[in-house]
């Protein structure tokens, strides 16, 4: 009798392990008595799962592929022992960290989508040691073009049941993991010449002065940096000024002249650009 009970439990956790490879979540409970389990899925999975709700849902849409899929990972926002799942995506000039959770019936919801990149593997931790775990999402801070985008290391934290930016109350992960390399980076450029490597240094410079503006240190910092930019003919750098203006605030009549000498300059150097070619029409 012990040995067919034994069989029969074998039997019961390959139909479950079966499941699992399936890629069906909904039939473990996304807990931390199963985190070993729900690490145990692979990216296969996970697009498997992703295809089943959107066929549930009616979502008319071609299937997902794992090239569609760029990472994923399981975090515990709350700190009480429930696992979201975190899924990174990118398609045409466009990235998104969604957040997904399951409630205790086992529907799977999405709670998040919020535009920008991470490194999962780096990128969700406990930041202040409280159990629960931060999200660090590379936000966008200037788009120069499709393949060039500045964005700046903002954190978001669960609060209320919504995933808020909340980057002025973790001022040591700035001082300790952000600013130190920032500074490193911003040293070795001053020492360099050449016209790249001035664009380089206002984009590293940008992402600086934007923390500590969102930090309260200085609620200007980047005002100098931005009249400097625009006595520039670069187009990437009137940018930079532009966008520097727009952050502080205050300074409509410098935004504008910025804006206005940044579309002038982009025409000069790319006059096939739709504005352009409207501009020269009209």
């Amino acid at each position: 009798m012990r040995r067919i009970v034994l069989l029969l439990s074998g039997l019961a956790i390959f139909a479950s392990t079966a499941n699992l490879s399936a890629g069906d979540f909904t039939k473990v409970p996304w807990t931390e008595a199963n985190i070993e389990t729900l690490r145990s899925f692979d990216k296969a999975a996970v697009v498997r799962f992703l295809n089943k709700r959107r066929r549930e849902e009616g979502i008319p849409s071609q299937p997902m592929t794992e090239n569609d899929l760029d990472g994923f990972r399981w975090a515990d926002f709350a700190g009480d022992g429930s696992y979201q799942l975190v899924l990174t995506t990118s398609g045409p000039c466009a990235h998104f960290v969604t957040i997904l959770e399951q409630d205790r019936s086992g529907k799977v919801t999405t709670t998040e989508s919020l535009a920008g990149w991470s490194d999962l593997k780096k990128d969700v931790k406990d930041l202040n040691g409280d159990g629960k775990d931060e999200l660090i999402l590379q936000t966008l801070l200037v788009e120069h073009d499709c393949a060039n985008e500045l964005s700046w290391p903002a954190v978001y934290r669960l609060e209320k049941g919504k995933y808020v930016e909340a980057s002025s109350d973790f001022p040591a992960f700035y001082d300790n993991e952000v600013l130190p390399k920032l500074d490193g980076q911003i040293s070795r450029n001053q020492a360099q010449t050449g016209h790249e490597n001035s664009v380089s240094l206002a984009e590293i410079t940008m992402v600086r002065d934007k923390i500590l503006r969102v930090l309260g240190r200085e609620p200007t910092a980047g005002l100098q940096q931005a009249y400097q930019w625009m006595n520039s003919d670069d187009p990437d750098l009137l940018q930079d000024a532009a966008a520097t203006f727009k952050e502080i605030g205050g300074h409509d009549k410098e935004l504008r002249a910025a804006n206005a000498s940044y579309t002038r300059a982009s025409c000069e150097r790319y006059p096939s650009m739709a504005v352009c070619r409207n501009t020269a029409e009209r």
